[in-house]
């Protein structure tokens, strides 16, 4: 039997991305194709690009009220910063109202098609908030936002990160390491010593997987248009980066996961959206916790965010499906 060569040079990798026509944009349809070239890459790579997925005039407008919020929630003592303070990444929030609530963000046509053709029907989003990278050196450690014992055979959250600018390694890209959630499991986390400056205790990828890995899948920093829309499987490891520059670079981040799974984070929203959020049902869901009067975004934290499952199906199985057999290759 001859040997088998693999056709793709790994350590070429780069995020697949695919342009959505305008025509089809405006239709607010995702054609077979697109749901077919997407699912099948985010399942190879963990990470997609929906370029021209979302109007641009759009994520000016949430932009004009975020970037404008930033520094002032920064000096904010309570307020959370990813990996401590001193990696000037925190979470900013988009506001949840109706007059910024724009449906091509929220629950975006495109990736709802893309989501339920690898979660299956109606996914449900059970995180809301964003990520704001300010002028800053320092850099997030790699880490994956599956932070406890998780499946590894199958999809069971995709995030949707919108950048409300164009995006590069001079602005804080993510840093992401494609194919990554192949062998993203709870075995290959070490705690974070010491841990960050607010005393949270963080996971982050060990030393010898990233070495072993960056042998053949180096990470990668993409750069994305305005109007551009990421998925990006939760397993996927990743790092958040330093912003050069003097403005804001503010990413919303949505979670989704499929119904069965039975995930427990439930996503703030004033009752005043609910008839406008639950119209949207039939493409995404939104578990969310209702509240009477206005919800102050700029209050709205990550820390404790919790993306596992209550399933008692699965809670009773996870060891089997948390980890790969022995025979299975860990990095590659």
């Amino acid at each position: 039997m001859g040997s088998y060569h693999h056709p793709t040079k790994l350590h070429n990798q780069q995020i697949h991305t695919i342009s959505i026509p305008e025509p089809i944009r405006q239709s607010g349809t995702a054609t077979r194709e697109l749901i077919a070239e997407a699912a099948s890459f985010l399942h190879k790579d963990g990470i997609i690009i929906l370029d021209n997925a979302i109007a641009t005039t759009h994520l000016d407008r949430i932009n004009a009220v975020l970037s404008a919020e930033a520094e002032i929630i920064a000096a904010d003592p309570s307020h959370h910063f990813n990996f401590g303070r001193e990696t000037r990444n925190m979470d900013q929030a988009p506001p949840p109202t109706s007059d910024l609530m724009f449906k091509d963000v929220w629950c975006n046509p495109f990736a709802a098609a893309v989501l339920a053709a690898v979660l299956g029907p109606k996914p449900v989003v059970h995180y809301a908030n964003g990520n704001t990278a300010l002028k800053a050196t320092g850099r997030q450690p790699v880490h994956s936002d599956c932070d406890f014992k998780h499946p590894v055979y199958f999809p069971h959250a995709y995030v949707l990160n919108i950048n409300l600018v164009d995006t590069g390694p001079e602005n804080g890209a993510t840093e992401v390491w494609p194919g990554s959630h192949h062998v993203s499991t709870a075995e290959a986390q070490v705690l974070l010593d010491p841990g960050s400056s607010d005393g949270e205790q963080l996971l982050i990828i060990r030393k010898e997987c990233l070495e072993e890995r960056r042998k053949n899948s180096p990470p990668i920093q993409a750069r994305t248009k305005k109007g551009s829309l990421i998925i990006r499987d939760l397993r996927l490891w990743h790092a958040g980066m330093p912003n050069r520059t003097d403005e804001p670079r503010v990413m919303l981040a949505f979670v989704a996961q499929p119904a069965w799974f039975q995930a427990r984070s439930k996503v703030i929203l004033p009752r005043s959206v609910k008839s406008m959020v639950e119209s949207w049902s039939e493409e995404m869901q939104f578990d969310a916790e209702w509240v009477d009067g206005e919800v102050d975004h700029k209050k709205l934290s990550s820390k404790g965010v919790d993306f596992n499952t209550h399933s008692e199906v699965l809670e009773r199985y996870m060891d089997e499906l948390a980890f790969w057999p022995e025979y299975a290759p860990r990095y590659y």
